[in-house]
């Protein structure tokens, strides 16, 4: 079952995939919101902020993959995990570069693109969960006192 009423933002130009992704999203407890072009799924994350997004590639008006390039530059690489949904299944190595979630390829099966957002929203929530790192202790600036490590006693 979906965690509490997680949000995903499903962009796709063929409304009636984009209803039946929706559909499916909303049995499972998500809370989906759908655009029709890169530009309605920019404004659709300035409005409503997505846990995840689905996108298509191949668009009217802004592509995914402009989109998902927007979509890095103003909120930084991998905030908001992003699945391609696409017909082109030789694209995949362009958008690992960009470190997006997954990748499936059309025709695909409904469970296995619930497994994969399930999968990206755990690993996303893994992430926000961990503690943050110590801050690294930088030999070259020393102590506040002056001491460096060199300079310490073994103890």
């Amino acid at each position: 079952m979906a965690e509490a009423q997680r949000k995903i933002l499903v962009v796709d130009d063929e409304q009636q995939l984009a209803m039946a992704v929706k559909i499916r999203l909303q049995s499972r407890g998500y809370q989906v919101a759908t655009a029709n072009d890169g530009q309605q799924a920019l404004a659709a994350i300035e409005a409503d902020r997505p846990d995840l997004i689905i996108l298509d590639v191949l668009m009217p008006v802004m592509d995914g993959y402009s989109c998902m390039r927007e979509i890095n530059s103003r909120f930084g690489r991998g905030q908001i995990p992003i699945i391609i949904l696409t017909a082109r299944d030789r694209m995949k190595d362009l958008f690992d570069l960009e470190g997006i979630a997954d990748y499936v390829v059309k025709p695909f099966d409904h469970e296995d693109l619930l497994t994969r957002i399930e999968r990206a929203l755990k690993s996303r929530g893994d992430e926000r969960k961990a503690p943050a790192p110590p801050a690294a202790y930088a030999p070259s600036r020393g102590r506040p006192d002056g001491a460096t490590i060199a300079s310490e006693p073994c103890r």
